[in-house]
């Protein structure tokens, strides 16, 4: 069966499911019955208790677990940081949305829920420098800072009034977000990403919250009329602060992928540049003269620009190979690819043609090459003076026009060639 009949088939039976019991009350009851009936079995809506901090813990609880979700595709430290913050901050809450019938063992609870924010708020501060991709965090200052609350927030209610476990804990947490703030908005300057600037806004407005609630421990009054309020805010904020984490996780994913995609660009293009370019000489080599060679003609036949082959080979390379050694070939190899590079502009080709041969495409007349020609040969024995090589290792060079009727370079190429022979029976006859 096809896929459209299939689709009908589906779509048929879905509309069977959702409209066939209503059809089939309305057939075995009379109209107006149904309808008092229905109307009467509409219960009213039953009054459900709500607890702001249970609710709270649960919001975290699920920040915690789609964070987690996103760990198993960003393997990154700073998502681990901030999974532990939100399971702290869970716990937290979920200690803060009960009552204790035992004074002491709610003011140790109290004290654990306030270790648990100001560790939660440690642990975005630490954030940042793992999102920055700076040094492995050293761990020494943040454990010993860590202990050091701990000690505090676990036994100060056994010495010290309440209040003052309710002051420092939102007092410490306002301080250490204040701070994440201020380095999640550097990181935003530093490279525009839309969750450091949503991080660093939402900590700064925590941190102004946080401030609002140590007071609040001190002004009972100012705690009744306004807790519920700022219960709210933290809610509010806390949702942009998860939102925030999430985006620079996807930011920081798909940055990831620009780099390595231009790392890979970066890759291939040195391939290429490997793939047609003379290991020895760096001139380039016959796979980049097959790929420019059809270009250069085409240019050469529409713009009719003169378009020159110049075929240059190094006399007595063999005897020079036999007597130096082929070290000392090689070298002078590269310095004749070296001088035949500076001599030619950039929009002319230095080819490596094969041994001590090489290829010069030159757009220019057959005249103008000529004179390259000669230029070339007096660089070279300026270079082979310096180098304390035989007077009779010099350059013999053909130079050979293409007509504006030809196809393919290769005639041009035979006659420069031949050129090149003739000119070096010149050479030898002159020695």
């Amino acid at each position: 069966m096809n896929s459209p009949a299939w689709r009908r088939a589906f779509w048929l039976l879905l509309a069977l499911v959702i409209f066939a019991p209503p059809v089939a009350t309305l057939a075995l009851q009379p109209p107006t019955g149904l309808l008092q009936g229905a109307l009467r079995s509409i219960p009213a809506p039953q009054p459900v208790e709500i607890r702001p901090r249970l609710s709270v813990a649960y919001g975290a609880l699920v920040a915690a677990s789609t964070l987690g979700i996103l760990y198993l595709y960003r393997g990154r430290a700073f998502v681990v940081y901030w999974i532990v913050m939100w399971a702290m901050l869970a716990a937290s809450y979920t200690l803060n949305a009960r009552g204790y019938a035992v004074v002491r063992l709610g003011s140790v609870m109290i004290g654990l829920s306030q270790l648990l924010t100001v560790w939660s708020a440690a642990l975005l501060l630490l954030s940042v420098d793992e999102f920055s991709k700076k040094d492995p965090q050293k761990w020494n200052v943040p454990v010993q800072a860590g202990a050091a609350t701990a000690v505090w927030f676990l036994a100060a209610p056994f010495v010290l009034p309440l209040t003052a476990v309710l002051y420092t804990g939102p007092a410490a947490s306002a301080v250490l977000k204040g701070w994440a703030s201020v380095r999640y908005a550097r990181l935003a300057r530093r490279t525009p990403i839309i969750g450091a600037f949503m991080m660093s806004a939402a900590l700064g407005v925590m941190s102004a919250l946080d401030s609002a609630g140590a007071v609040m421990t001190y002004r009972l009054d100012w705690a009744a009329s306004y807790a519920n309020a700022l219960l709210a805010f933290n809610i509010v904020t806390s949702i942009f602060i998860a939102l925030g984490m999430h985006l620079l996780v996807f930011e920081d994913m798909t940055d990831e992928i620009r780099r390595t995609n231009l790392a890979l660009g970066s890759a291939n293009e040195q391939i290429k540049k490997l793939a047609i370019t003379d290991p020895l000489t760096g001139c380039h080599n016959r796979r980049f003269f097959d790929e420019i060679g059809r270009r250069e003609m085409e240019r050469h036949r529409r713009y009719g620009k003169p378009l020159t082959v110049v075929f240059v080979d190094l006399n007595h390379f063999k005897h020079l190979n036999d007597r130096f050694g082929h070290d000392t070939g090689d070298n002078v190899l590269r310095t004749l690819g070296a001088m035949l590079r500076r001599h030619v502009r950039g929009s002319d080709y230095v080819i490596r043609w094969g041994g001590d041969e090489f290829l010069l495409l030159l757009t220019c007349t057959v005249a103008e090459a000529a004179d390259k020609a000669d230029e070339l040969k007096a660089a070279f024995a300026v270079e082979r003076d310096a180098a304390g090589l035989p007077p009779d290792t010099g350059l013999s060079i053909g130079v050979a026009g293409v007509e504006n009727s030809a196809e393919t370079l290769i005639h041009a190429i035979r006659l420069a060639d031949t050129e090149m022979y003739r000119d070096k029976l010149v050479e030898r006859a002159g020695i």
